[in-house]
């Protein structure tokens, strides 16, 4: 049984490659926002608009994933996302003006935001207690370091290359996270979803509504 279950278990590796890629993401361009402006002829508070309408995509994502998994499964569902964000990040790569950039940007979040739900869902099947507790210490850990990894990271890439390089090193990073998540993510949904789902969302979101601390 317990061979059966590490079997069926992520890496701790691979959990924390998945769930940091989104943050990377985000931010790895960031030091590229000037030279994006002046290359595609516009203003900085449109290409900073690049930067919000990532967040938009990110929660759509968040709030969408979660209820597919329950149907395919969570191996298909990480896989379709990174396989979205692949295209997309390659296509913001090759845009040729702001509204271009603009959806894809959008997209882009839409499907990496798979590293977060995906992730986290993935480890609440597998893990339990204790182990649960450290799993996401060492997780959240990681979480704190990625945004400043990101810029630090894209201000290489840009000072060596153009703006569009870095939407290259995320379409990279993308294609490494398709093949290890072939290779190794196992799939790990329960055999049984509770049907009460979304009747249990609505309660708890109704009480986080009434919650005077959130």
């Amino acid at each position: 049984m317990d061979n059966q279950r590490k079997h069926h278990t992520p890496s701790l590796l691979l959990i924390i490659c998945l769930i940091t890629l989104p943050q990377i993401s985000e931010t790895l361009y960031s030091p590229a926002l000037p030279a994006i402006a002046h290359s595609l002829s516009t203003t900085m508070s449109l290409v900073e608009w690049t930067l919000s309408i990532y967040f938009i995509g990110f929660a759509i994502g968040v709030a969408t994933w979660g209820s597919i998994s329950d149907h395919i499964g969570r191996r298909n569902t990480a896989l379709i996302g990174l396989a979205i964000y692949i295209i997309t990040s390659l296509l913001c790569a090759v845009s040729v003006n702001i509204v271009m950039l603009l959806s894809l940007r959008f997209f882009q979040a839409f499907g990496i935001s798979i590293g977060s739900v995906i992730t986290q869902t993935m480890m609440r099947d597998c893990f339990s207690g204790k182990q649960r507790n450290k799993i996401f210490s060492a997780v959240g850990m990681w979480l704190g370091l990625a945004p400043a990894i990101g810029p630090i990271i894209g201000g290489m890439v840009v000072q060596y290359s153009q703006w569009r390089g870095n939407f290259i090193v995320l379409t990279l990073s993308g294609l490494m996270m398709l093949l290890y998540a072939l290779l190794r993510l196992p799939e790990t949904r329960p055999e049984i979803i509770s049907q009460d789902k979304v009747r249990c969302l609505l309660s708890l979101f109704g009480r986080m509504i009434c919650d005077p601390h959130i």
